[in-house]
C-alpha cells in the first residue's frame, strides 16, 4: 500500500477547480505531456533538493563481505533506484556473542580501489555494477563456501564475473563449480540463473546499483552484514491515475503549491503575471515548510571534533581540565 491517496488527475482537478489553467486542456503545446512533465518537476524539487525524509527511506538487500572482495554488484533495489545513502550498519554475522558486534559505516560519494585489507569495513559508495571490478570464472572444482556460518568467513574467490557474452554474473547459490565457465544468452534480463556445477549464477544488469566498500576484507576475517540504509531517487508519472507515492498526504499541499506554479508559469497569459508572482512566493515557502513538518525530533547524528580547536597549555588546572582558551586559570 502506497503513501497516497490522492491521483495526479484529482490534484491538476483541484487546481482547475481555483482557476488555475489546466495544462491538460490548454492550447497548443499544452496535454497530459507537459502535465506529467510539470509533475516530475515538482516531486524532485521536494525529494531531491530538501530532506532526507523518512517517507522516502528504503532499506537496501544486505550484502555479506567475501574474502578481498572490495566490489558487490547487485540487482536493482526493490525500493527503487539509490538516490543518496543516509545510514548503514555492519553486523559481524558470524559472531556468537549475544548481542553481536555492531559497526557504523560511513557512505562516501566514490571511494578508490584498494590493496589495504582491514577486519573491519568503515565506507561504502553505491556505484553501477558496470563500474564496478569484476572477478573471473575461478576454473573447475572450486568450492564456494556460504558465507553465513560460524566462525571467520570462507576463502572463497570472487563471487562476480563478466561471461563470454558480456553479462555480469554474481554467486546465488554456493556449491562447486563445474567443468566450463557457465554464461546466460546475449543480453539476458536481470534475474536469469546460470547453473555452474552445484553454484548457481545469477544476471544482474550494469545499469543498476552495487556497491563498493573500503577498507578491502581481509582473507578470513569476520563477515559483515552490511546494510545500507538510503533515499530513494524520486518516481517518474507516467499517468494521470498514478497516485502522490510517496507522498503522505499530509504533504500533498506543498505538491500542489508546486504544481500550482508549475501551471502558470507555463501558461501563455500575461494576465497571470501577478499571479505567478505571488505564487512563486507561495511556492518557496512551501518548500520551506515541507521541510519543518519533517523536522520535528533531535537527530542522532551528529559531527564532533576528535580534539579542541584551540591548542592546549601544559598542565590542568585541577579538577576543571586542560588549560585553554575557556579555561586559563
Amino acid at each position: 500500500m502506497g503513501n497516497s491517496t490522492i491521483s495526479l488527475g484529482s490534484m491538476y482537478d483541484s487546481l482547475a477547480a481555483r482557476g488555475i489553467p489546466d495544462p491538460r486542456k490548454g492550447a497548443s503545446g499544452y496535454g497530459d505531456k507537459l502535465a506529467l512533465e510539470m509533475a516530475n518537476s515538482v516531486i524532485a524539487d521536494l525529494i531531491c533538493d530538501r530532506f532526507n525524509w523518512k517517507w522516502n527511506r528504503a532499506v537496501a538487500a544486505a550484502i555479506y563481505t567475501n574474502s578481498w572482495q572490495q566490489d558487490y554488484p547487485q540487482p536493482r533495489q526493490a525500493a527503487g533506484l539509490i538516490g543518496w545513502g543516509e545510514d548503514c550498519a555492519g553486523i559481524n554475522i558470524n559472531n556468537t556473542a549475544l548481542p553481536k558486534p555492531l559497526i557504523n559505516i560511513e557512505w562516501r560519494r566514490g571511494l578508490s580501489r584498494t590493496s589495504i585489507s582491514t577486519w573491519v569495513t568503515r565506507n561504502i559508495c553505491w556505484m553501477y555494477n558496470g563500474d564496478l571490478t569484476l572477478g573471473a570464472w575461478p576454473g573447475a572444482g572450486m568450492v564456494y563456501s556460504p558465507l553465513v556460518g560460524t566462525g571467520p568467513q570462507a576463502q572463497n574467490p570472487l563471487m562476480s564475473m563478466l561471461d563470454a557474452n558480456g553479462n555480469i554474473l554474481i554467486v546465488t547459490g554456493f556449491g562447486t563449480t563445474g567443468m566450463t565457465a557457465p554464461f546466460a544468452a546475449v543480453n539476458a534480463a536481470e534475474g536469469t540463473t546460470v547453473t555452474d556445477g552445484s553454484v548457481t549464477w545469477t544476471v544482474v544488469l550494469a545499469s543498476s546499483q552495487g556497491f563498493r566498500v573500503d577498507n578491502l576484507p581481509s582473507a578470513t576475517g569476520p563477515t559483515w552484514q552490511i546494510t545500507p540504509v538510503f533515499q530513494v531517487e524520486p518516481p517518474l508519472f507516467t499517468t494521470m491515475q498514478q497516485k502522490l507515492d510517496p507522498f503522505p498526504d499530509s504533504y500533498a499541499r506543498y505538491f500542489r503549491r508546486g504544481l500550482e506554479y508549475e501551471s502558470l508559469e507555463a501558461s501563455p497569459n500575461p494576465a497571470l503575471e501577478k499571479r505567478l508572482v505571488l505564487t512563486k512566493e507561495q511556492w518557496l515557502e512551501a518548500l520551506v515548510k515541507s521541510k519543518k513538518q519533517g523536522d520535528r525530533e533531535p537527530n542522532a547524528y551528529s559531527l564532533l571534533p576528535a580534539g579542541s580547536v584551540v591548542e592546549s597549555r601544559l598542565g590542568y588546572n585541577g579538577d576543571r581540565g586542560p588549560y585553554t582558551a575557556d579555561n586559563p586559570y
